[in-house]
């Protein structure tokens, strides 16, 4: 299961044993950095360092990254496409008549779709980054670190323990199911899944009673406790990525009027 692998590869990865908050404080100044970036210079350098780190430093498998990154570089493509239909400005690069409607692309277009997926793109593999390289198990004591509201993490940590349960239940349904022929054509298709959802409901409310009942008999009183502790990063750690940012706002101001198409 994906989610099994992403959870895999986030407690096994070679970045592991960074201090998580040092990764949440990097992955975040390089979001913001991109998205606040008028130059789609920095979004692209932005995302070859987190690319770079999260397959050849961390080690994340290729079979893994490739199919996370795919799907938003496919809207990203579409996006500048569109963009270069919609916003008119610049000089006309291409010119076509369709139904006596003469459709056009212009440079401004191009160059503004460039940006947009220049951020998503460092966007994305800020993400990614953090997502592959740190537990949410960590990524809950940070949270809770920053005193958001016990009620919301209890919530986030049952929700992610239990959605690998949900998961796991639901291949096994479909396994007994596909040994019955219940996927063979289209009406027995979606009798199946019926069914599937039926039992998926079923078992998350009874597990959640008896998860309920094992909690309240150890002492659950409406919180969770979270008994590890985290050590703050190193400073010059810190200092380094507080050297990269500075250099990188520096460079994004510096290449603000920077066109790739002219």
């Amino acid at each position: 299961m994906q989610l099994n692998t992403i959870d895999h590869i986030a407690h096994t990865n070679r970045l592991y044993h960074i201090n998580p908050k040092l990764k949440v404080l990097f992955a975040l100044s390089m979001l913001l950095i991109t998205l606040f970036s008028k130059s789609i210079v920095v979004p692209l350098i932005v995302a070859f360092i987190m690319i770079t780190l999260t397959v050849f430093v961390a080690k994340v498998p290729l079979r893994v990254y490739l199919p996370l990154l795919g799907a938003p570089l496919g809207f990203g493509i579409l996006t500048v496409i569109l963009m270069g239909f919609i916003y008119v400005g610049g000089n006309e690069l291409f010119s076509m008549e369709v139904f006596n409607f003469n459709i056009s692309i212009y440079s401004y277009g191009v160059n503004l779709g460039l940006l947009v997926f220049s951020r998503m793109l460092g966007g994305v593999a800020s993400t990614l980054f953090l997502a592959l390289t740190t537990p949410m198990t960590e990524l809950f004591y940070i949270l809770r670190g920053l005193k958001i509201p016990s009620t919301i993490l209890d919530i986030a940590m049952m929700m992610y323990r239990y959605v690998f349960l949900l998961l796991d239940e639901m291949i096994r349904v479909m396994n007994a199911q596909n040994t019955r022929l219940g996927y063979r054509n289209l009406k027995t298709t979606y009798k199946s899944l019926g069914t599937l959802a039926a039992i998926l409901f079923i078992r998350a409310w009874e597990r959640g009673e008896r998860s309920f009942i094992i909690m309240s008999s150890r002492g659950y009183n409406g919180d969770l406790k979270l008994l590890n502790k985290i050590e703050p990063p190193p400073v010059k750690y810190l200092l380094l990525i507080i050297i990269l940012d500075i250099l990188l706002i520096t460079l994004s101001y510096l290449t603000t009027d920077f066109k790739v198409i002219t």
